[in-house]
């Protein structure tokens, strides 16, 4: 725990270093980046566990950490792809057979959102092109919200 927390308040200072108004001479902007997928039902009673993408396979940061509040997946860019998306689709279809439901799922049309066959308690249907930012319910404020509740967890404490 004690090495998660040092990797946090690490992450931390620098962002906050970078976030001052002040000219800093020297020294290059951070480019550590993270994919998080949101998944939620409507009026937001059932959420899935929150996904991040990140770079490396085992973080330093996370070494000694049995368990995570979210499932992590590592990509050489932090990008989210068809293995990824395919193998967390099924994982969730496996989830709501468990529990005798049959759900349809709202996905945009990203290359890395392929047609999944086989699903059988999940019904996938892609939004139209270009409608994203219209229409996906998640960037209706949900991501926003969560990055600010994020920020304010971990940096300022």
């Amino acid at each position: 725990m004690q090495t998660k927390l040092a990797c946090t308040i690490e992450r931390c200072q620098i962002e906050n270093m970078l976030s001052t108004r002040k000219k800093v001479s020297g020294g290059k902007k951070n480019k550590e980046r993270v994919t998080a997928m949101v998944c939620a039902n409507m009026d937001g009673s059932d959420k899935r566990k929150l996904m991040i993408i990140g770079k490396s396979k085992q973080p330093r940061c996370m070494k000694n950490v049995k368990s995570l509040p979210v499932t992590y997946e590592s990509n050489a860019n932090s990008w989210m792809t068809s293995h990824i998306y395919e193998s967390w689709l099924r994982d969730f279809d496996r989830d709501i057979k468990l529990q005798d439901r049959k759900i349809l799922l709202l996905v945009d049309n990203c290359p890395a959102h392929p047609q999944v066959a086989d699903l059988t308690n999940i019904r996938v249907e892609f939004l139209p092109p270009n409608t994203t930012s219209i229409l996906q319910p998640m960037d209706m404020g949900i991501i926003s919200c969560l990055k600010k509740v994020y920020r304010r967890q971990m940096c300022d404490k």
